[in-house]
């Protein structure tokens, strides 16, 4: 059984995220055997800001310009749904 420390300091997810910027955070959760939510926490909670310089950003906003629903965006760039719409908001809120 893990304890709450072990479940927020995962040293695997962490180090696939730093060393492996080829895989998004839907493989890292497969090959970890968590969800994409327990990755997003162990990262935030160990201080990583799960944005990866912002690539795809500027993809996001192409395809939301041309009309296509943050489902499908997600999809396309294999951010999260939720993500994209973060995305979409903070480029809005910037402007």
């Amino acid at each position: 059984m893990n304890t709450f420390k072990e479940f927020f300091w995962d040293g695997e997810v962490i180090g696939l995220y730093l060393n492996r910027p080829d895989l998004r955070i839907a493989e890292i959760a497969q090959q970890c055997g968590k969800s994409q939510a327990e990755i997003y926490r162990v990262l935030h909670h160990n201080g990583i800001r799960p944005n990866r310089l912002k690539n795809g950003h500027d993809a996001v906003r192409q395809l939301a310009d041309r009309g296509w629903a943050a489902s499908q965006i997600a999809s396309m760039t294999g951010y999260t749904e939720r993500n994209v719409r973060y995305i979409l908001t903070k480029m809005r809120l910037s402007e």
